[in-house]
């Protein structure tokens, strides 16, 4: 699941207590190049806003409306997924997915 935020929820950097006096972390040319050729992938000139609707919300909102009605509401069983291990591979194969569908 992705999710949008919206500039309203995002703080910048510095006025997160949390993170001041914490040393960067140290990123190898490999992953640079990988995050690098990602967001290359992802990015758009022509990014629509209105393409976008927040599917999460209007699902809980349904499933509140239906229990405020009295339905019974039982959860499907989730999917296992599968472990990965190695996070550049699935990365990689992610990246070749998106090439592929352009």
């Amino acid at each position: 699941m992705h999710l949008l935020h919206y500039m309203d929820e995002i703080r910048p950097v510095d006025e997160i207590s949390e993170l001041k006096g914490l040393q960067r972390a140290n990123v190898d040319n490999k992953e640079l190049s990988l995050g690098k050729l990602l967001v290359e992938n992802l990015s758009s000139e022509h990014f629509d806003v209105s393409q976008y609707s927040d599917a999460y919300a209007k699902e809980l909102e349904k499933l509140i409306d239906l229990k405020a009605k009295g339905k019974v509401i039982v959860a499907k069983p989730e999917k296992m997924r599968e472990e990965t291990k190695d996070l550049v591979a699935a990365l990689k194969a992610s990246l070749l997915k998106t090439k592929s569908k352009s």
